[in-house]
């Protein structure tokens, strides 16, 4: 099997049938790549060892007819000492291994590993669809320009001191498109009286909610579009932080008297990937929340689910690690061509004669809509970027000049986060100015 795991690993049960009266040993782990492991020991012959046999292996029971394969519960209930856990889109994980020895039982241990783990869920079950989803993205309140406190600052004048006075202040939900009520929302947490250091903390989430529970790859569309939308404007790989998961299925009375309420879950899940910030002080975004606003961002949603053969591989460069400018402008080539061809049927060109545009020309094309935007592209860029992609692209074409491929490259990126921009409805201006 050889999975890392994290050092945080939890030893409890699996409960099989909601009432603790068929329990099942258990450790949870969390791999190297955020993936939820559990491992299962078992007894050779007994429960739960089907789970875990391989699909390529034929075993044989006592009347010499094939035992069939058992695959395991898509949901699973765990608990420890340190809560529950509900296990959702649970699969087997390498197999099981299994040793014999002296007169012991032979026994073995299995692996499951589950799509989402969903922190003091009542039942796992519950958690199949969702109704809503909250998650922390690297910059997002900074993007927003939405805090939980606000600061004032009056300067020393007329014989009175320099004060500085910082208030908690949440600001409403900030509403961003219809779908699937998508919105931020803000939290903080303030110092106690009289402490010696004073700390503020604000969180803005993104969130979506829907009283029809949904998949979770429907909410999950729309908060990897906002990651992505920030990940254009400061082209750096922004990255989730944390997630959290409601379910109207296991709503909560916090005091007498009051009606059931949706309670927010800390979720785990290695579809998204989190990772550390990679935005600071010195970040400074092509363009913000208040530069496009609500508009905007629903014009963003429209254009990422239109042109998703182009925006993927353009987006994938930021998960590029220590790849050569070859493979770098293959992946903003396939963006040109892909997004050059979209950009001429949206114009109105017929999809026979748009795919037969050359590249040069659908780069020309895109060139066309933010030449306000990108001073001093040369006349010979389109042929020249053309050019330089089929040389890597093809054997038996002279190798491209390196340094040649990496201005391109870098011209590219900067025609293709324009090109979003402008379509989005940040004023060109405001590109113009900004774009470095």
């Amino acid at each position: 099997m050889g999975e890392e795991v994290s050092h945080h690993s939890r030893v409890g049960h699996l409960n099989l049938n909601g009432d603790y009266s068929e329990l099942l040993p258990a450790t949870l782990d969390e791999s190297e790549r955020g993936e939820t492991l559990l491992r299962i020991p078992y007894l050779v012959g007994s429960f739960p060892e089907r789970w875990f046999w391989s699909d390529l292996g034929l075993y044989m029971g006592a009347d010499g007819k094939p035992i069939p394969r058992e695959l395991p519960p898509t949901e699973l209930d765990y608990f420890d000492e340190q809560g529950s856990v509900g296990l959702v889109g649970c699969r087997p994980a390498g197999g099981g291994t299994t040793r014999f020895g002296g007169m012991v039982a032979a026994s073995g241990v299995g692996m499951l590993t589950a799509d989402y783990a969903v922190e003091k869920a009542f039942r796992a079950s519950n958690y199949v669809k969702i109704n809503g989803l909250r998650s922390e993205i690297d910059g997002l309140s900074q993007w927003l320009n939405l805090w939980a406190h606000r600061t004032t600052i009056t300067p020393a004048r007329d014989g009175e001191a320099f004060r500085i006075s910082t208030t908690m202040d949440p600001p409403a939900d900030l509403w961003l498109s219809s779908r699937l009520n998508l919105r931020a929302t803000v939290t903080g947490t303030a110092p106690g009286s009289l402490q010696p250091e004073m700390r503020y903390t604000s969180t803005a989430k993104l969130q979506t909610y829907s009283k029809n529970a949904k998949d979770w790859a429907e909410h999950l569309r729309l908060h990897r579009a906002i990651r992505d939308l920030l990940r254009v404007a400061i082209w750096k790989p922004v990255a989730f932080r944390a997630h959290e998961v409601t379910s109207d299925r296991e709503k909560v009375v916090l005091k007498d008297g009051d009606d059931p309420r949706s309670r927010w879950c800390s979720v785990k899940t290695a579809l998204t990937r989190t990772a550390d910030s990679v935005w600071d002080s010195k970040t400074e975004p092509l363009f913000v929340f208040s530069d496009v606003r609500s508009t905007g961002v629903l014009k963003w949603l429209t254009l990422s689910e239109q042109n998703q053969r182009g925006l993927r591989p353009f987006l994938r460069l930021l998960d590029i690690r220590d790849g050569t400018i070859e493979e770098h402008m293959t992946q903003l080539g396939i963006a040109m061509e892909a997004l050059g061809y979209q950009a001429f049927v949206d114009s109105g060109t017929s999809e026979k004669s748009a795919d037969n545009k050359t590249l040069e020309q659908r780069v020309r094309k895109l060139i066309g809509v933010i030449s306000a935007c990108v001073p001093d592209i040369p006349n010979t860029y389109p042929k020249d970027f053309a050019d330089g992609y089929n040389a890597v692209k093809h054997a038996n074409r002279p190798e491209a000049d390196p340094t040649a491929l990496f201005r391109h490259y870098r011209l590219g990126v900067r025609i293709l986060r324009a090109w979003v921009a402008v379509r989005i409805g940040v004023p060109e201006d405001v590109v113009l100015a900004r774009l470095r």
